[in-house]
């Protein structure tokens, strides 16, 4: 299976909104609750994925400007995606094992 064929599979409009912190907090709780751990992976991964893309984006804007983000669909898709206001301060973990 592919990456387009999972992220195409299902989705609708309302699907296409990231999930905010604390929806990611709240399944976090949960998986590690349910002793989750490849879920607790999943998530810890995914922030640490949205964090890193989110420094991509904010690089690209500052050496070559806003507009070269703007023009390129993938990048502002990128930049909706991991553009969490508070992403620097979520409270998640670093580590898989969140400890």
């Amino acid at each position: 299976m592919t990456s387009s064929t999972i992220s195409d599979e299902g989705a609708s409009d309302a699907d296409d909104a990231p999930l905010r912190d604390d929806e990611l907090r709240e399944l976090l709780v949960r998986a590690r609750a349910n002793d989750d751990r490849r879920v607790v992976q999943l998530i810890t991964s995914y922030v640490t994925l949205r964090r890193v893309m989110a420094d991509v984006i904010a690089s690209i804007e500052a050496r070559e400007g806003g507009a070269a983000v703007a023009k390129t669909p993938l990048l502002l898709r990128a930049r909706e995606l991991s553009g969490s206001p508070d992403r620097k301060h979520s409270g998640f973990s670093h580590t898989p094992s969140g400890s």
